[in-house]
Order: structure tokens, then C-alpha cells, then sequence
């Protein structure tokens, strides 16, 4: 059996793949404890902050001002602990050329039709390879990411 003559499962297959590769990876480089935490407290200051906002409260913003270089410290935190993500992303690109290399020598061309309650749409009735990898890479993303507990 040629896998490339079902591009829909064969995208299907390198999506999950290189999905739960990437899940693993962000399982092992990011501390997710420390990341929930951090999400957890943003999370508390941004509410309070728009309470603050939306009740023109002054005394609360000056005291979340005040609270404003230990966010910041946290979000460049945050954002630390993801940039190995970003190195752990370079592979794809070859992945992605090597796919597209293999659409136009297939002729694969838009071969993913929509079901009609989806048609009609700013995205047309059928998608070509990119757009499948991109739905089935965000369901398994999540998929994975829940299962290993990844944030």
C-alpha cells in the first residue's frame, strides 16, 4: 500500500507525529509547574486589573502599578522557559518542505473536501495539504498536551 496515494491520512499520520513530538518535547524542557503558576498569578493580576479599570478605582491601579516589575519579571520568565520551543520547531520546517516537495510531485492540489455545513465559508469548500496538517495538528496538539498534562 502507497501511503502518498491517501494524502488525507497520510497528513493525518505526520501531523500526530510531529504533535506529540512536540508535546514531549514541551513536557521536558518546560518546568510545568512553574508555568501554571505564573499563569495562575497573571491571570489573578489581569483580573483584578480589569476590576480595577472598569471601577475607575485609582488607589487599586497605583497598588497593581506598584505590583507591575514583579509581572513583568514573571512574563520574561515565561517566555524564557518557551524559547526551547522555538529551537524544537526548526525540524518542521524541513518537514513542511519535504511535504510540500511531495504535494507537487503527487499533484495533490486541494484535496480535502469540507462537509457542506462547513462550505461557503472565507475558507471555500476544499483545503489544500496545509490546511488539513493545520486541523489535524491542532487536534492533536490539544489531544496530546491533555494527556501529558502539558500547559
Amino acid at each position: 500500500m502507497n501511503v502518498l496515494a491517501y494524502p488525507m491520512l497520510f497528513i493525518l499520520v505526520i501531523a500526530a507525529i510531529l504533535s506529540l513530538i512536540l508535546s514531549l518535547v514541551s513536557k521536558i524542557l518546560v518546568d510545568q509547574d512553574r508555568m501554571k503558576e505564573i499563569q495562575k498569578e497573571m491571570k489573578a493580576h489581569n483580573k483584578k486589573l480589569m476590576a480595577a479599570t472598569k471601577a475607575q478605582d485609582k488607589d487599586a491601579l497605583a497598588k497593581l502599578d506598584k505590583d507591575k516589575p514583579r509581572i513583568m519579571s514573571m512574563q520574561s520568565e515565561m517566555m524564557k522557559m518557551q524559547m526551547p520551543m522555538f529551537g524544537a520547531m526548526l525540524p518542521f520546517f524541513v518537514v513542511f518542505w519535504a511535504l510540500r516537495s511531495v504535494s507537487d510531485s503527487m499533484e495533490w492540489g486541494e484535496f480535502v473536501s469540507l462537509p457542506a455545513i462547513l462550505q461557503g465559508g472565507w475558507w471555500g469548500s476544499e483545503w489544500t495539504w496545509l490546511g488539513w496538517y493545520i486541523l489535524c495538528s491542532l487536534s492533536f496538539s490539544s489531544l496530546f498536551r491533555r494527556i501529558l498534562g502539558v500547559k
